[in-house]
């Protein structure tokens, strides 16, 4: 990833500039503005303008589609700016207002405000800060270049919608209009969140990464959070602003996992074929970053379990397969498996970037030709008792091995409790809960205490 660094008061996305000293507006102030302002224009329009005859969408001029036009297009009480459920068509028509008030990705932008996005900066010795870099406003903000917006696109308003729906300048008017189908909007613009290995993709480029924005080895390293992620967990808790469907709960999971390790084949095989390597964020962290003798604490099982090869190596990572190895059909494993154990060896010994990246192009095909399958899958509760038992059945030496597991199970049981509401006050969800607990210290992870809370989670069924 190539960082700008160029000294700059302000950072321009869309028709507004940031100043460097400017706060941000809380999301109870950019509401009230919103509100004044459109009740302004609207007085004025009325004054100003003669009565507008019916349009006749058969006449009028297509928009040009690819053109971000902004989330106050969205935001229209009759539109999706309700603030409840309004039940009178198939949406819920609040979805504006839930996104503002309770979605964490409308504060995406106000994260680069606090102290540990500028001592990440600092860290970085980036010029700016951090809600001017590129690299922190392409996650946290909607960053698109100026020549793709048609409206106002606000970088307080973090995340906002046209960034995971697709820019809606083709579809935006057109979308409502009776007769419209989603077909049509798809041909416009609009990103088909509808099918879940598009939604996965679309989520992966910042909660994953990609080559061409991502956390590596060098955020972490000055302070960024590391990226846990999986696409149901995350998507349920966001919280949803869509009416229940069959898109969610274990598809979502089972597509987001097969996804998350095709985008992360990408990732390394672009960190390969880099200046960079080796980029120590495709590596397991705790394999470095942990104190040579346990003193009491966990450390030390790693002596005791030994090593493969030459003892000590870091290792690649194996948190967007551990849990996936489990979902690929038995026909489309002997590839995938083969791919695994090549980039597991070429990574830990650290010379052979090419060798990575042969073995990341491999495995980003084998996984694509299983996805058709674990897409048209359908699941039931006698599918997911089983796979929650597997689950709890395998060990992780791998801490963020680990953390997708225990996010796996969560997915899995929330599904189960919402067909058998008699789970909710059982030993499952509590013994998963322990699993949490057990996570909060990465550096204090070891495999047999966990394995023995993941044993409860099995006895639980």
């Amino acid at each position: 990833m190539r960082l700008q660094t160029a000294d700059s008061r302000g950072q321009t996305v869309g028709s507004r500039q940031q100043t460097a000293g400017e706060a941000p507006r809380s999301p109870a102030v950019r509401c009230l503005l919103f509100a004044v302002s459109v009740m302004l224009l609207a007085v004025t329009a009325s004054a100003q303008q003669p009565a507008q005859q019916p349009s006749n969408p058969a006449t009028e001029q297509p928009s040009t589609p690819g053109q971000y036009v902004g989330v106050a297009s969205c935001a229209n009480s009759g539109c999706h700016g309700a603030t409840t459920p309004l039940q009178s068509t198939r949406i819920r028509q609040n979805e504006y207002f839930t996104w503002l008030h309770s979605d964490r990705h409308a504060g995406a932008y106000n994260i680069l405000f606090n102290p540990l996005s500028a001592k990440i900066v600092k860290n970085m010795h980036l010029a700016k800060k951090p809600y001017q870099e590129k690299i922190c406003l392409d996650c946290h903000t909607t960053n698109v270049p100026p020549a793709m917006v048609s409206g106002r696109i606000d970088i307080e308003d973090g995340i906002q919608c046209e960034t995971c729906h697709g820019p809606s300048s083709g579809w935006r008017g057109e979308h409502a209009q009776q007769g419209w189908t989603h077909a049509q909007s798809l041909e416009r613009g609009m990103t088909d969140l509808r099918d879940t290995r598009v939604r996965g993709h679309v989520c992966n480029h910042c909660h994953v990464g990609s080559p061409e924005k991502e956390v590596d080895h060098d955020l972490i390293a000055s302070g960024h959070p590391f990226l846990a992620f999986e696409l149901d967990n995350y998507t349920e808790t966001m919280p949803p602003h869509w009416n229940p469907n069959d898109t969610h709960g274990v598809p979502a999971w089972a597509v987001g996992q097969a996804m998350a390790f095709r985008d992360s084949m990408s990732t390394l095989a672009h960190h390969a074929r880099g200046e960079k390597w080796p980029e120590f964020s495709d590596m397991s962290c705790y394999n470095c970053h942990h104190a040579l003798q346990s003193n009491g604490r966990s450390s030390g099982w790693r002596q005791e379990r030994g090593w493969p090869g030459r003892p000590g190596l870091p290792a690649w990572s194996p948190q967007r397969w551990a849990v996936l190895r489990m979902i690929v059909p038995e026909s489309d494993r002997a590839p995938l498996d083969d791919a695994v154990a090549r980039i597991a060896a070429r990574v830990s010994r650290m010379n052979d970037p090419a060798g990575v990246a042969a073995a990341a192009d491999d495995a980003k095909k084998a996984i694509e030709a299983a996805i058709p399958k674990i897409y048209a899958r359908s699941w039931s509760a006698d599918d997911v008792r089983p796979m929650i038992v597997a689950l709890a059945s395998e060990r992780d030496t791998d801490v963020h091995a680990a953390e997708q597991r225990a996010l796996s199970l969560q997915t899995l049981a929330t599904v189960l409790t919402r067909r058998d509401h008699k789970l909710a006050n059982g030993p499952l969800l509590k013994a998963i809960d322990a699993l949490f607990a057990d996570l909060k210290d990465r550096d204090d992870y070891d495999p047999a205490r966990f394995g023995a809370k993941l044993d409860a989670v099995r006895n639980a069924l």
